[in-house]
């Protein structure tokens, strides 16, 4: 049987346009988590909405895993041209520095508000700096992390994703065979579904109550099967025209299978269908519910932005370099902005509207001072020379329909961005004419692993 694995003369845009939605959600995600009832977070207000939980559930089930999933599919296209170790150096050079000065300097602000609304003291800044800094305190032990207040809070992704990057470079040769194995059968999609929901449903019976979720890195078990799960898949699918296809095909059918379990998710939610904390099928079945949820939303947001999204664009070339200094300085600016306009007194969706328009603008100015220098671009995980604009973002294509631009520099400037040449360059890539976006990608797909892997 063919082998169906292919090689992208280019970039996968709709894969970066993931990731910047993911983040851009995150920035809402986090704003929100100051309003919510009943949802822990470092800073509450006083006003808070039960209402605010079910538009979160629309997307908390699957924002993390998003990011994971695309930060392995970045891992298939950069090794086509980078040894596996090599990948870690660059993501250790990458990611290390901005994970140390968040650690810090951007986070302990967070912490410091935190203390003071939680133990209602009156603390200067520079005196809990120094306790912050002190890994032997003994002070406010309910706010005590394994190394006294300090803390990484929101960047716990940047160690996770390292780690997972060295234990792929173990791996790589499993995962390797798996998606070969993979690429030679027609998945059905029921399958599609049914496999990694049944996988991520063990996790959920055997490790989730013996290892619940700690973001520590050391001894979160069940967050590690959780989300290496969501790298490594993302990793063995990346080259798989035949699911890609099918999942263009059936995104109405993903669509409509996602609005269907996050019904059921507010319904269990809301306490109408199965009761989490009486018998054990009505566990089981809550479980069900919420790995089937955010399994199925994974497959709708990247059948639809194969669709409508794999297209370059300025906006799109700015976020990718910007993305990285953005998620380690907006939470910070979050529960800053958030601090002091409680006080205020002002309607709660106009403070909400500043917090979120404070954050984004804050974000984009500090990022424009940060990519000005050479020592801030390293502190932040960018590199030190500007890269140069991908000449695809013209929507030019040379006659072998190779796509140009470095493709290291830009797939290791922030946590994962797919970018992979074809080895031999071949193929002109010829678009269905009246197709829509999606269709012209798979042909494109197509005409290339005919005319240079065929």
């Amino acid at each position: 049987m063919r082998n169906d694995l292919y090689e992208i003369t280019g970039r996968r845009y709709d894969l970066d346009w993931l990731r910047v939605l993911a983040f851009g959600i995150l920035i809402l995600y986090h704003a929100g988590m100051f309003y919510v009832a009943d949802w822990g977070w470092h800073i509450k207000s006083d006003t808070s909405s039960e209402t605010l939980q079910y538009f979160m559930l629309l997307v908390n089930p699957w924002r993390m895993p998003l990011l994971f999933l695309i930060s392995g599919a970045a891992l298939w296209f950069a090794s086509k041209k980078i040894r596996p170790r090599e990948l870690l150096k660059l993501r250790l050079v990458r990611l290390l520095p901005p994970l140390v000065l968040g650690m810090l300097v951007i986070v302990p602000p967070q912490m410091y508000f935190q203390i003071l609304q939680a133990e209602g003291v009156d603390l200067a800044y520079m005196e809990f700096y120094r306790l912050y800094l002190d890994l032997g305190t003994d002070r406010f032990p309910s706010q005590q992390t394994p190394v006294g207040l300090m803390t990484w809070n929101h960047l716990w992704f940047i160690p996770y994703l390292i780690a997972y990057t060295a234990v792929f470079v173990i791996l790589r040769p499993v995962l390797d065979r798996a998606a070969r194995k993979l690429s030679r059968f027609r998945v059905p999609l029921f399958l599609l579904y049914l496999v990694p929901v049944f996988v991520l449903l063990q996790y959920g019976l055997f490790l989730k109550p013996i290892f619940p979720q700690t973001f520590a890195l050391a001894g979160d078990w069940y967050t590690h099967a959780l989300y290496f799960t969501f790298f490594a898949t993302g990793y063995v699918l990346a080259g798989q025209l035949r699911i890609v296809r099918g999942l263009v095909a059936s995104r109405w059918h993903c669509l409509g299978l996602s609005l269907t379990t996050y019904l059921l998710l507010a319904l269990l939610h809301g306490g109408v269908i199965f009761n989490t904390q009486g018998s054990r099928p009505d566990w089981i079945a809550s479980l069900l519910i919420q790995y089937l949820n955010g399994w199925s939303w994974l497959l709708t947001v990247m059948a639809w932005a194969a669709t409508w999204l794999n297209r370059p664009s300025r906006v799109l070339s700015y976020m990718n370099t910007a993305i990285l200094p953005w998620y380690v300085l907006h939470q910070t600016i979050t529960i800053t902005l958030a601090w002091y306009l409680a006080p205020l007194g002002l309607n709660i969706g106009f403070e909400a509207l500043l917090i979120v328009i404070g954050t984004l603008a804050a974000c984009a100015l500090a990022y424009e001072l940060i990519r000005r220098h050479p020592l801030t671009r390293f502190l932040f995980g960018l590199s030190l020379k500007t890269p140069q604009r991908d000449p695809a973002e013209k929507h030019q294509y040379d006659e072998q329909g190779q796509v140009g631009g470095d493709p290291v520099a830009v797939a290791l400037t922030d946590p994962g961005a797919p970018i992979v040449h074809d080895q031999q360059g071949q193929g002109q890539c010829r678009e269905k004419p009246g197709a829509d976006n999606g269709v012209q990608f798979l042909y494109r797909l197509k005409a290339q692993k005919q005319a240079g892997h065929g």
